[in-house]
């Protein structure tokens, strides 16, 4: 796969009102790519499941280091197919508090019970004592979540812990595309990797998602799934299926990102380090340790505050008076009014930890500059309130 350079887009006259928390990223070559592709997709009049899709399929898998991959119309629609896939109806599905809602909506219209699991604020992944304590025998798989963007170091204890229980292991990407642990990259660990195109995310389309796997019966099934249904041999309907699948115009902007995605991750990774020398030693503020071996996506640069303040009003300050968006990584998904069933009281270190959390802009947009003066505000806002 041939990979271009990152350019980063120079400042020109004022600077914005708001330093976006996100916003997607186009190089000149990737949108002469994507232009050139749809003017051949109009041309052709094959607007799904063409070379386009079929071509971001095969360059997906090997980026991922998996023998399958699956193009699918978001990251929802693929936690749905694997659920369906490896039959969680009827059973419990083991979910992090700590986690995006449809993680538990996708358990619930597979037919099965969430069950959310605290979180590990070192690793911002499950914590191993209430994983061990909340399977029964009703269980039939867990949902991980990499969250921000990072994998667990607690990853092999997961991949045991799951294989001990007989559970299948759905890794939740939309976060952590081109992170790894190990050597291994995120989505390669469990059963199945599903992974996010979304506006926000790592690479994007706008909205789409993929499967990885070296399951041939999950990518039979997905492919199967995403079209009605429909056998893949005799056309015949032969699962309840939907219209899941992802356009030709989608994949072709997928697959112009995807060929830049090392670029834009390198990106990524050198702003999170100046970050981290900015904030080195900042009283009340706490970043994350990457362990060795192991490599962060930054999806998103999640600081950590001291227990007397509260992300989400720093956050408001930041925006008010600095121009810098930032935000609490997610509220405790068992907060969301439609969710409260959940909350069992145990769920303590997940609350702590995402009300201290905040979120500092992150996309390779971002200037050096920038990241100094977001450093900065977040620095001197602290400092005003302790």
């Amino acid at each position: 796969m041939r990979r271009h350079k990152l350019q980063v887009p120079e400042r020109v006259g004022s600077a914005p009102s708001m330093m976006q928390i996100s916003k997607p990223y186009f190089s000149e070559e990737q949108r002469r790519s994507i232009l050139e592709g749809i003017a051949v997709i109009l041309e052709s009049g094959r607007v799904m499941l063409g070379p386009y899709a079929a071509g971001l399929e095969k360059d997906f898998a090997a980026h991922t280091g998996t023998t399958h991959a699956v193009s699918v119309n978001s990251c929802t629609t693929a936690l749905q197919i694997c659920l369906d896939y490896f039959k969680a109806r009827g059973g419990e599905v083991l979910v992090p508090a700590a986690s995006f809602t449809t993680d538990v909506s996708v358990a619930r219209w597979a037919g099965a019970k969430p069950v959310l699991v605290d979180i590990d604020p070192a690793t911002l992944s499950f914590d191993l004592t209430d994983l061990e304590r909340k399977v029964t025998a009703r269980t039939k798989g867990i949902i991980w979540v990499h969250l921000t963007g990072l994998i667990s170091a607690n990853y092999r204890a997961i991949v045991e812990f799951a294989k001990r229980h007989r559970l299948f292991l759905i890794e939740d990407c939309a976060h952590a595309q081109g992170a790894t642990a190990g050597g291994k990259c995120a989505g390669s660990i469990g059963d199945a990797g599903c992974y996010s195109f979304f506006a926000t995310k790592l690479m994007t389309c706008g909205a789409g998602g993929m499967i990885a796997t070296g399951d041939p019966g999950l990518d039979r099934f997905a492919r199967e799934m995403r079209l009605f249904g429909r056998s893949m041999e005799t056309g015949e309907v032969v699962r309840e299926g939907n219209d899941w699948f992802l356009d030709e115009f989608r994949a072709c902007i997928a697959a112009a990102q995807l060929k830049d995605v090392d670029s834009m991750l390198a990106r990524r990774r050198n702003l999170a380090a100046r970050y981290e020398a900015a904030l080195a030693n900042q009283p009340g503020i706490t970043v994350l340790d990457v362990p060795a071996q192991f490599t962060h996506a930054y999806y998103q640069f999640p600081v950590f505050l001291d227990a007397r303040l509260k992300g989400a009003e720093i956050g408001k300050s930041l925006a008010a008076k600095h121009g810098v968006q930032a935000k609490p990584i997610y509220r405790p998904v068992h907060h969301e009014a439609i969710f409260t069933e959940y909350d069992d009281g145990t769920l303590l270190a997940t609350e702590r930890t995402l009300n201290r959390s905040l979120c500092l802009p992150m996309h390779p947009g971002l200037s050096d500059d920038d990241v100094e003066k977001a450093a900065a505000a977040l620095v001197a806002e602290v400092r005003a309130r302790l």
